[in-house]
């Protein structure tokens, strides 16, 4: 991956979307024995998919915007492959994510940190808003924010 190229794209044929949900499902679900599916929710088809690839079309992260309201988004189900791991990707996702909610007037991003994520977000500009739940009895998870030009 050194001199390679990270491109952000929205998934459009179905080879790429089960890409995308095996990325989801491999970093955010199978570490803790969730069932496949259980990375999917009911806003899949109103919510903007973005996956980052490399030069040979490896997905190595992914996430999902959606809108909670005309004035805010919500990134959802951020994920990044461990090899791929402090290496830009998951800022570009971030960064596709915010730039694509500006385009759309919402005035902030919300998103729910597992508590190992929490310095990534602090480093992309997202402020902790509130301690929030605690996913399978093991997963701290944080409210946090951003506010957006």
């Amino acid at each position: 991956m050194k001199s390679e190229t990270i491109k952000i794209i929205k998934p459009q044929t179905i080879e790429e979307f089960e890409a995308y949900y095996l990325i989801r499902y491999n970093t955010l679900r199978k570490p803790w024995g969730q069932t496949m599916r259980s990375e999917k929710d009911e806003a899949e088809k109103t919510s903007i998919h973005l996956m980052a690839i490399d030069d040979n079309n490896q997905v190595l992260g992914v996430c999902r915007l959606q809108f909670n309201s005309t004035d805010e988004a919500q990134l959802r189900y951020m994920g990044v492959i461990e090899t791929a791991r402090n290496k830009g990707v998951g800022i570009k996702l971030i960064i596709s994510a915010e730039t694509i909610a500006q385009e759309n007037n919402a005035k902030k991003i919300i998103l729910q940190a597992r508590e190992i994520a929490l310095p990534f977000y602090i480093k992309c500009g997202y402020k902790i808003v509130e301690k929030s739940y605690l996913m399978w009895n093991e997963i701290q998870h944080y409210l946090m924010e951003k506010k957006l030009n």
